[in-house]
């Protein structure tokens, strides 16, 4: 049983019916991000963010109703790129064959797309930012699709029976381990992006030959 959680959204205060409407939202999001991402958000203005994306500062209200929403929807707009990858795994026709996608593609997620890797999982200050925010529903529901291939491997008895949530969580801890370091410049000497997907793939192997039946 294949059980999708993942609904991406990015939230948004008005309709933007234009193609030009649509351009700006989306550099207004891209501009959030790059600033969060250089300063954090205590010190993220949409002054500037106007001035990155050539409109006036009060043309922002237009899209979002304060420096709040503007990340928290940039946000939201990382999970639902990430989303986009992970949802490919579902093709793959046995439960392993999944959940070993699912730890390649969070591996193609954030070597092609690293400013929002970093965005959504390595600022402190978008965890802090995204608090209360519906937002932050989107990192759950990410979360709960791995879980999902860990549980239909336990139920295959391809995984040891045990705490869906904790081992999920082990393996998310891995792979975002190795991702992050290799984005992080840490991880330069395994080679080219292809040599690291080679031993991100053995290393992910090994982890789940631990946790196997």
């Amino acid at each position: 049983m294949n059980t999708v959680h993942i609904v991406p959204r990015v939230g948004k205060k008005v309709d933007l019916r234009s193609e030009d409407g649509e351009s700006t939202h989306a550099r207004l999001l891209g501009a959030a991000r790059d600033l969060v991402l250089e300063a954090g958000p205590d010190h993220i203005s949409l002054r500037e963010v106007a001035r990155r994306v050539g409109i006036s500062a009060p043309a922002v209200y237009r899209h979002f109703e304060n420096k709040d929403a503007l990340i928290a929807a940039a946000c939201a707009q990382g999970f639902q790129v990430f989303a986009s990858y992970l949802v490919r795994a579902l093709s793959e026709r046995t439960a392993l064959g999944r959940l070993r996608a699912s730890g390649r593609l969070y591996l193609h997620f954030g070597l092609e797309n690293q400013q929002d890797y970093r965005f959504i999982f390595m600022s402190r200050g978008v965890v802090d930012a995204k608090g209360g925010l519906a937002e932050a529903n989107d990192e759950a529901t990410t979360f709960r699709f791995l879980v999902d291939r860990v549980s239909e491997c336990m139920r295959e008895k391809v995984l040891r029976k045990g705490d869906s949530d904790v081992v999920a969580a082990t393996i998310w801890a891995h792979v975002h381990g190795l991702v992050s370091l290799r984005i992080s410049g840490h991880m330069s000497y395994v080679g080219d992006d292809h040599a690291f997907e080679e031993f991100y793939v053995r290393a992910v192997d090994e982890l789940l030959r631990g946790l196997s039946a």
